[in-house]
């Protein structure tokens, strides 16, 4: 009988804190060893992958990827719809090196969807009924505070399901909570050791921005973006500027200071949000962020990339929060990555076609001054109504897909460029997302008992360069908002659980590889006992 599986051998293996030149020994989907090298009796029956000196790392865990959700919210029940599903998505993920997703299971203020563990139930259905390439948890977002339903269901969540954090919103008119309803879902999470994830974008300011607003005597009261025509997709963004983060991220650590509730905030795009959040995390708060890729390649010129400032193809950079307006944010969050404000790098990957009624062309559909003498439309008579239309930004389904290409933005932007070191790379993407959400250290480790699970990466000297198209990806996408952009690596092995399921550019695992995974409380989470106990700002009598 073999004595391992797999053998790692000539790698530059990288925790989120070493970096060591070894061999790794794997059996039954663990690891059992790490060696300077191994006796040629030890490495007979197991499959031998040679590194050939390239970084051998912690498979990536994605913590926010969204998968088989709809979001049809529109005037007339278009809207979006997420085009990967558990198999498409997966796949997607696996060839980008990530071995762990984390997807949301969504509430909506449906009757019938009051009951968390009802939500979370028929999600799972959704997940079990195509399988997935790569293993998987999920998040519930939270967007009703019914108090029986927080008393009796959260810790049934947390025990049974392993469900370990919930989304608030501060926007959205379908999804966005008052200050008391987030108020009574933080302090039922902190009760349940629940982390906390708030999606920080005040929607009062957004709305004022937008839609026009009429006096009394119906005569328009100022001019907003909508009564001025401004409505293509590339204003999408004036309707959200930065202080339109800034605030909402302040509200919130205010309210989760009060209630000693920890937080983390999803993708973050400002340099403002992240100076609020570094601010409280000098305080001594547990104050997390997470950033994304498009922050740091995108800006709001790419909203104008096309042939037209009013094309709607611009819809395909449509994210909230948007991309920051220049590249001058981006030096700021740089520094976030490396000076530790931010805690995870996600992909939020939140995917839409171009092609389909349910993704971005429903910014026209939804769009009554667009529609006027029109009807909905499928195939080219659609592609041809989004060429002489414009529609509205706001009807837009709000996300660009990501799950398979964060990794590799990160590797060219950063790590190449010495922005962030190896260790900071992992911690990023793999060792503090296992923490924060539980997984450590199964996932997010090289250390004998953890998964097997690995990413190689190809040795720098021996990679070509190359762009990229959307052709070359495994998403249900037809579009990638980082078309043409010049790649310096891109993972050459995927390994879950032992098993090689991504191989030099092509998918060898199968769908079902991946298994759902029960999450515990966080093991990052942790407060400065002097800034957690004043009175004048914590209402510590709450737990007494």
């Amino acid at each position: 009988m073999a004595k391992f599986d797999l053998i790692i051998t000539n790698g530059k293996v990288v925790s989120a804190s070493d970096i060591s030149t070894c061999c790794i020994g794997v059996k039954d989907g663990k690891i059992r060893t790490l060696v300077d090298s191994f006796d040629p009796e030890e490495m007979e029956g197991a499959r031998v992958i040679d590194a050939q000196g390239a970084y051998v790392m912690p498979g990536g865990i994605d913590a926010h990827v969204h998968l088989c959700q709809d979001l049809k919210t529109g005037p007339h029940g278009l809207g979006g719809e997420c085009s990967d599903n558990f198999e498409t998505g997966s796949k997607s993920a696996a060839a980008g090196g990530t071995t762990t997703i984390i997807t949301f299971a969504t509430q909506t203020r449906a009757e019938e969807d009051r009951s968390l563990l009802h939500v979370v139930k028929a999600y799972n259905a959704r997940a079990e009924a195509t399988g997935s390439y790569v293993d998987y948890g999920f998040h519930i977002i939270i967007v009703r505070n019914d108090a029986d339903v927080l008393e009796e269901e959260m810790s049934v969540l947390m025990k049974d399901w392993g469900i370990s954090s919930c989304k608030l919103f501060l926007t959205y008119e379908t999804q966005r909570l008052t200050d008391s309803q987030l108020l009574d879902v933080m302090f039922a999470a902190k009760k349940n050791s629940m982390t906390t994830m708030i999606h920080a974008e005040n929607g009062d300011m957004i709305q004022w921005l937008t839609v026009k607003q009429l006096c009394n005597n119906a005569h328009e009261c100022s001019e907003k973006l909508e009564s001025k025509g401004m409505v293509a997709p590339y204003y999408h963004a004036l309707s959200r500027p930065p202080l339109v983060e800034g605030e909402a991220t302040n509200r919130a650590i205010a309210l989760a200071q009060l209630i000693q509730n920890p937080i983390l905030f999803v993708h973050v795009g400002s340099a403002l949000g992240a100076a609020n959040v570094r601010r409280a995390q000098t305080m001594g708060l547990p104050v997390y962020a997470e950033t994304c890729p498009q922050y740091f390649h995108l800006t709001w010129e790419d909203l104008k990339r096309f042939h037209s400032p009013t094309c709607f193809e611009n819809s395909k950079m449509i994210c909230s929060p948007p991309p920051p307006p220049d590249t001058s944010d981006q030096e700021e969050l740089f520094v976030g990555l490396e000076n530790g404000t931010f805690t995870i790098y996600s992909s939020d990957h939140c995917p839409f076609r171009y092609d389909h009624p349910n993704g971005k062309p429903s910014g026209v559909l939804e769009d009554a001054a667009s529609m006027e003498g029109e009807h909905h439309c499928t195939g080219k008579e659609l592609q041809s109504l989004l060429e002489r239309k414009q529609g509205a930004f706001r009807l837009i389904p709000n996300g660009i897909p990501g799950v398979e290409t964060r990794l590799p933005l990160l590797y060219t932007g950063a790590l190449s460029t010495g922005r962030i070191t190896p260790q900071k790379f992992v911690e990023l993407t793999s060792t503090n997302p296992a923490k924060l959400y539980g997984l450590y250290p199964k996932k997010g480790a090289i250390m004998p008992g953890s998964d097997a699970d690995f990413v190689i990466w190809h040795p720098e000297e021996a990679f070509q360069s190359f762009k990229l198209t959307n052709d070359m990806l495994h998403h249900n996408v037809d579009y990638t908002p980082y078309e043409g952009m010049e790649f310096s690596n891109w993972p050459r092995y995927t390994i879950l659980r032992g098993q090689v399921i991504w191989e030099d550019g092509k998918i060898q695992g199968k769908v079902g590889d991946g298994e759902y995974l029960k999450r515990g409380p966080s093991q990052l989470v942790r407060g400065v006992s002097k800034a957690t106990k004043d009175p004048r700002c914590v209402a510590g009598w709450l737990y007494e």
